[in-house]
């Protein structure tokens, strides 16, 4: 086989495009930075008009040129899902489980599933399985994720050296330019706290609002802004208690704001700079344990503050890096302590922001997706 024969094709069941989620954003910069290196297409759902702007080709979720690709793709990259699971060993297949998302539905579905759900989750756990089995070589974000994910290998077979070797810990990544470099900041009046993503049944949007209120009550003015609405992928169903909890939210009043539609991927920087602390706070469950939180990398991009709940890597980063503070699950005073902090001490706030901008680089795309690179580049000495 040729040099010119090797070909990248990574799929996602997610929308990329104007608005974007964690795992369309993901595969996006995946794509993107590959396609600097290999001839690289791909294929995901598409909301609106116009292909996403990027180095690589674009195919649309379930069109022809997307079947095209897959069949004649040497490599395919992206989470279990169907297309890749059945893909013929003429294919190096990488799987990237970065997003845990069993963890998620259990968290979504609560401990009464219906019979739909139980369906729905047994079907992902063996999609799951069946991806370590069948991967040539398997991504995650943390190596705590990796634990996790050997730890179900070892109930299906031996886990040797041989497939250990098989992971690479890929973490989300920021793009090259921080914000200070290419805006100038929005001043608000009040000065805004932001909850970066989308309010899944997971997290704990709830104490946010309650600290805010707090924080307020007691004479620090404050505003809390939550960027994500609706979800930008229309495929996936709405579900009753997320719903449920944006109009929780939207009770808040006037110190909330909240976007009904998720906000485009290149508007968000204004947000970002109208800003002060970035908030991300979840509930103490296993998700929580073996999540990343990719919208901790846009606070690092922003050199934004952050509030997390401890528990999870970006609890554990703002931690040991000193780029905010840390609370304890669904400490409303605790967080409003937090928020106050590095709201009023500016000397405290400056530090934080100088940690943020000392660990930019260290997740910067092209860094870390290069040992991905590096292990393509091999398969492709390989077949020449």
């Amino acid at each position: 086989m040729s040099l010119s024969m090797f070909n990248v094709v990574v799929v996602t069941p997610d929308v990329v495009g104007e608005r974007m989620a964690g795992p369309g954003i993901r595969a996006f910069h995946l794509a993107d930075e590959l396609a600097r290196h290999f001839p690289t297409t791909l294929i995901a759902r598409q909301e609106g008009e116009g292909e996403p702007a990027g180095q690589f080709a674009f195919a649309r979720h379930g069109s022809s040129d997307a079947r095209r690709s897959l069949t004649d793709g040497t490599v395919l990259i992206g989470q279990p899902v169907p297309d890749l699971l059945r893909s013929g060993r003429d294919k190096r297949v990488v799987f990237d489980l970065f997003d845990p998302n069993v963890l998620e539905l259990q968290e979504l579905y609560g401990p009464r599933p219906s019979a739909r759900e139980s369906l729905h989750l047994h079907r992902e756990w063996s999609r799951l399985r069946r991806a370590l089995d069948r991967a040539d070589l398997l991504l995650c974000a943390t190596e705590r994720q990796r634990d996790f994910y050997t730890g179900l290998k070892a109930g299906l077979k031996r886990v040797d050296g041989a497939w250990m070797a098989r992971w690479i810990v890929l973490p989300f990544g920021i793009e090259p330019q921080s914000l200070e470099q290419r805006t100038e900041p929005e001043i608000d009046s009040i000065p805004n706290v932001l909850w970066g993503g989308g309010t899944w049944e997971w997290l704990d949007p709830v104490t946010a609002v309650q600290a805010v209120r707090l924080l307020n009550g007691r004479g620090v003015e404050c505003r809390l802004t939550f960027l994500g609405g609706k979800r930008p992928n229309h495929a996936v169903p709405e579900n009753a208690r997320s719903s449920a909890l944006r109009d929780t939210i939207r009770a808040g009043g006037d110190l909330i704001r909240m976007n009904e539609e998720w906000v485009p991927y290149r508007k968000r920087e204004k947000w970002l700079r109208s800003s002060k602390v970035a908030i991300m706070l979840h509930r103490a469950t296993a998700e929580a344990h073996y999540s990343i939180r990719t919208r901790l990398f846009d606070a690092i991009w922003a050199g934004l503050p952050v509030v997390a709940t401890r528990g999870g890597f970006a609890a554990e980063l703002v931690e040991q890096e000193s780029c905010g503070l840390v609370v304890e699950p669904e400490d409303a005073g605790g967080v409003a302590n937090a928020l106050e902090k590095l709201l009023r001490d500016d000397g405290f706030r400056r530090s934080c922001v100088l940690n943020l901008e000392r660990i930019r680089p260290r997740f910067l795309w092209e860094r870390v997706t290069a040992p991905l690179v590096e292990a393509l580049s091999e398969w492709q000495k390989a077949t020449s």
